[in-house]
């Protein structure tokens, strides 16, 4: 009797793994990072962060997560990626990306907190 409990769980777990492992939010640093501006599209973004939690307009793509106090942006021109935002209010960081290499264009800068 305790064989086949073993055998069902051995079977079952996979399963149950693969199940919770595509629950995951893959709206993450890393995988923002991914997304190349003028190289990536809107299926790159799709597959790499996911879909948007507001509505989809054709030229901008809105994440926000209000638990992580995060807040990502991608804009598009047609299919492509002409800029992406990321905004952490828990880590401090806000990095505004254009263009790769174009340092008029590209800006990171830190968020400080205001001491009431």
């Amino acid at each position: 009797m305790r064989m086949r409990r073993w055998a069902t769980c051995a079977i079952l777990l996979p399963g149950v793994l693969l199940v919770l492992g595509g629950c995951a939010d893959k709206l993450t640093r890393n995988h923002y990072e991914m997304i190349v501006v003028n190289t990536s599209t809107a299926d790159d973004v799709s597959r790499t962060i996911g879909e948007p939690n507001h509505p989809k307009l054709p030229e901008l793509w809105l994440y926000e997560r209000v638990d992580k106090h995060l807040i990502v942006k991608i804009e598009f021109s047609g299919v492509t990626v002409i800029r992406k935002e990321w905004i952490d209010a828990m880590a401090e960081e806000w990095e505004d990306t254009d263009q790769p290499g174009d340092t008029d264009n590209y800006e990171s800068t830190k968020i400080r907190k205001i001491k009431e």
